[in-house]
């Protein structure tokens, strides 16, 4: 079986805002820091990938840093800390929102956030920054019918490599859910890895369309960071908290369905 590195997955690198899936510019540097001092190796895309073929062998400690929806903030909130350390990201860009506000989320307080624009992933792009989809409108794909999914993940791959001028190789799905469908489709659209959040156990953990991350949140401290990339004996505790936390997000396809098809 293919040993591959660690994923992590943030979401907003920002200030405060009501919900679960940030951590503050501060915070996030500390993750970093903790991370490189403890002997980490951040890696890219490329690598990622080459592991996951077999082509090489996941070094000690590698891990993988991706970021859903791709929020302008990290412009100012991550990046910085990301270049000095010359660390390398990889982004999963929302092709409908691209230099929108987000309205697909829950219009809680603090929640509006405006998405990358087509120059700024650009830059990010020349930079080394790489990109992968997360769908065309950040629907939930299990609910969504054949045609439906289909058009999500070509039209969102298509637009994306349009922009970059570049393959776009991997896909996130949205909230992290998806079934055979959804991965069946993202294979047959020129996919070749899928990142879930918490897949079902069931699933072999080098299946390339339903790779795990592990979510980071508000909640968060150095010790459950540590414990989500060594996966040691108290890693259990960081898999129900952050299935638990996975089960409350999909609120928002439930509750903002008919907003997010009129996307379409």
């Amino acid at each position: 079986m293919i040993s591959l590195p660690s994923v992590l997955v943030y979401h907003k690198v920002t200030r405060f805002e009501f919900g679960g899936t940030w951590v503050p510019p501060a915070r996030f540097a500390s993750h970093l820091d903790h991370l490189l001092a403890s002997g980490c190796a951040f890696i890219g895309e490329e690598r990622f990938l080459e592991t996951l073929a077999g082509a090489r062998r996941a070094g000690d400690r590698e891990v993988l840093l991706t970021f859903d929806d791709g929020y302008r903030e990290l412009l100012e909130s991550a990046v910085p800390a990301l270049e000095s350390r010359k660390i390398p990201a990889h982004i999963f860009i929302l092709s409908s929102y691209i230099g929108r506000d987000n309205d697909w989320e829950l219009p809680l307080p603090g929640r509006r956030r405006r998405h990358l624009s087509r120059d700024e992933i650009r830059d990010l792009s020349g930079r080394g920054f790489s990109f992968g989809s997360h769908t065309r409108t950040h629907r939930d794909l299990t609910r969504l019918g054949p045609g439906e999914v289909r058009d999500e993940l070509v039209r969102s791959k298509k637009e994306l490599e349009e922009i970059l001028g570049l393959p776009v190789r991997t896909l996130s799905y949205p909230f992290g859910r998806f079934d055979e469908r959804a991965a069946r489709e993202a294979s047959r659209a020129g996919y070749e890895a899928a990142f879930s959040m918490y897949p079902p156990r069931s699933r072999k953990s080098s299946d390339p369309f339903a790779l795990r991350r592990e979510g980071v949140y508000i909640i968060d401290t150095l010790g459950s960071l540590r414990r989500k990339v060594e996966r040691g004996p108290l890693f259990w505790l960081e898999d129900m908290k952050g299935r638990a936390i996975n089960r409350v997000a999909v609120l928002t396809p439930i509750l903002k369905g008919s907003q997010l098809r009129s996307r379409v």
